[in-house]
């Protein structure tokens, strides 16, 4: 038994085809899902406030000052900032720890309860959608996950059925049009500790050195040749002490087409770069950095933008490619399953055929030899009967002779003995006319009884059982085997109700051709709608024949109704009959009735006849 069997009937879903990567609940495990969106405005989200912008660096020589033995250079510690600024503050240290709360009994077996019908309701739902296909399309839309999982069983089911189709599931992925997403041996935890050469050939981190980090790089150099010659200045509170110039801050980079998760990142870190540029007051150094960093920035975005739009082209070619592939697929098939079944029902119809003639062959064949063996029993018969009369025949004539030489010989006496013999003889004659008169009494009430019964079947205005006549005429047959054969093949039914007249029958079949021309149009798997089509378009058909135009010709309904209403009238209900049985559909199983009175008429008019035959065949042997 298949599961989840589709026809070709059956309404067409639409396109499920997804780009490679996609998110949908129908891509494979395996396949990783993209990286999530940030809002279109990186700024509100990644902009570190004013608070909490690095104080400005001391000078080198308040470093010096202050940790002369240290050997690290100006600024080490206070290097600009190039996360992303999403690090999660403490608490602080003397807020109190709240205490745990504690766990109800009564929500947990809530959750068990619940986890457990969700998963009964579940592997039910799947168990049903293998059965039902109405509810398998339910299931697989409307359910989370329910397509995979009925999917996966019908996979199971399909290589238990089919256990050499299993290599094709490989052409899955390149269909639905995912990525084929292979996993490193290596991947993954070890039990090994990673350090910083195997981070540096396997990571990929924003921090490194890199196109994003060399405005950066610039600045931090600049900072240091400047601060080098600084250095033997004592007086770093002079230098302080004059009023900074004022310097215009730098703009933060506000992109509208910047939806790509990287580019996003990027606009972030330079957004913080700017804030703490123009915290630092510093817009002037950095002015032309920033402004060359947003133009290869709106660069990048622009080339991904196009290659975007390239990748989608190309998909959607390959999609509509594919799409064209599996029509011309599916027509093809169907074209081939239209053929099969085809040359399936014309090889049906010629085995029906076949079958139906050799049982009417078988049929004829029986009825013959019956017939022959029913004649050749009368024939020996009749045989038997004309040898004893012969015999009988040529006892009489050596009597005579004998009879006529005693009376030449002994005169008187032999006239005495002739006379005796000829009284013997008057007597004997006298007995064989007596059965002989006996015979053709009983052939007489014989050929009475059957023409009763004929008068009783075929003049009647109504129909009217003839038990009476038939059990009269078994009386007088006494035990013929041919007239105890014809009665018991009548049909109970037919001689204690009666069988329908001529007129009765004529009557009725217009009644059933009427109901047969309602339905003549309908196939044999008709609905509710095809019979009140073929309701409304009886009416407008036309009927064939007429008055001087002969039998029509043709095997559709109305020419066989037509056939069969003019056999009738001309009182040949056994070719009628015929004409009828040759219909199919519909129309047959409405004249099925009509069938069955015409079949026990012409039944009992078989029997007839044979009874009419045997009562002139033993007339004859009489004579």
């Amino acid at each position: 038994m298949a599961f989840g069997q589709r026809y070709f009937a059956d309404q067409k879903k639409t396109d499920e085809t997804l780009l490679p990567g996609s998110q949908s609940a129908k891509a494979a495990d395996d396949v990783p899902p993209p990286p999530t969106t940030s809002p279109a405005n990186p700024t509100s989200a990644g902009t570190i406030p004013p608070q909490d912008v690095p104080l400005t660096p001391p000078t080198p020589g308040q470093v010096n000052a202050e940790s002369p033995a240290s050997g690290s250079a100006p600024g080490a510690g206070t290097g600009v900032p190039t996360g992303t600024g999403s690090a999660s503050v403490a608490p602080p240290a003397g807020s109190p720890v709240p205490p745990p709360k504690k766990k109800k009994g009564s929500f947990r077996r809530f959750l068990l309860t619940l986890l457990t019908l969700t998963t009964l309701g579940y592997a039910g739902g799947v168990y049903y959608s293998l059965i039902s296909d109405n509810f398998h399309d339910f299931f697989t839309e409307y359910v989370p996950f329910g397509e995979d999982a009925v999917g996966y069983f019908e996979e199971r089911e399909f290589r238990k059925r089919f256990p050499g189709g299993a290599g094709q599931s490989r052409l899955h992925q390149q269909i639905r049009g995912e990525n084929k997403v292979t996993i490193p041996s290596k991947s993954g935890l070890s039990w090994k500790v990673s350090d910083e050469k195997e981070d540096s050939k396997h990571g990929a981190d924003l921090s490194k050195s890199g196109r994003h980090t060399s405005a950066v790089e610039d600045n931090k150099a600049k900072k240091e040749e400047k601060s080098a010659p600084a250095a033997p200045q004592p007086k770093a509170s002079k230098s302080e002490s004059k009023p900074a110039p004022v310097v215009a801050p730098i703009d933060r980079i506000n992109l509208d087409g910047a939806t790509e998760p990287v580019v996003q990142d990027v606009v972030k870190i330079i957004n913080d770069i700017i804030t703490v540029i123009n915290a630092d007051k510093a817009g002037s150094k950095y002015d032309s950095a920033i402004a060359k960093a947003k133009g290869e920035l709106g660069k990048v975005i622009s080339d991904i933008q196009t290659m975007k739009a390239v990748a989608e082209k190309q998909s959607e070619d390959k999609i509509k490619n594919l799409h064209a592939e599996f029509d011309n697929g599916a027509r093809e098939l169907v074209k081939r399953i239209e053929a099969e079944m085809q040359a399936q029902e014309a090889g049906w119809k010629d085995e029906f055929e076949a079958e139906r003639e050799k049982l009417s062959q078988t049929y004829q064949s029986k009825l013959r030899a019956e017939l022959d063996a029913t004649q050749k029993v009368y024939e020996q018969r009749l045989k038997n009967e004309l040898l004893e009369q012969a015999i009988a025949l040529n006892r009489q004539f050596a009597n005579s002779v004998h009879e006529r030489v005693e009376q030449e010989r002994q005169g008187r006496l032999s006239r005495l003995s002739e006379l005796s013999n000829a009284v013997a003889e008057l007597e004997k004659l006298t007995a064989e006319w007596n059965s002989v008169i006996d015979s053709n009494l009983r052939t007489q009430h014989m050929l009475v009884a059957v023409e009763a019964a004929r008068n009783a079947v075929e003049k009647a205005d109504q129909p009217r059982p003839f038990v009476e006549e038939l059990a009269a005429l078994k009386e007088i047959a006494a035990d013929d085997p041919v007239v105890n054969a014809a009665i018991a093949s009548i049909n109970p039914t037919a001689y204690q109700k009666g069988v329908p007249t001529p007129s009765q029958l004529i009557d009725r079949f217009r009644r059933v051709a009427s109901e047969v021309r309602k339905a003549a149009l309908l196939p044999e798997d008709a609905g509710v709608a095809s019979h009140a089509a073929s309701l409304v378009l009886s009416k407008v058909m036309f009927k064939k024949g007429g008055d001087g135009q002969g039998l029509p010709v043709g095997d559709d309904v109305e020419s066989v109704l037509t056939r069969t209403e003019m056999l009738l009238e001309e009182g040949n209900i056994d070719a009628a009959a015929r004409e009828m049985n040759g219909l199919s559909g519909w129309a047959k199983v409405l004249a099925r009735d009509w069938l069955g009175d015409a079949r026990r008429v012409l039944e009992v008019r078989q029997a007839l006849d044979v009874l009419s035959t045997e009562a002139r065949l033993q007339s004859l042997l009489v004579d």
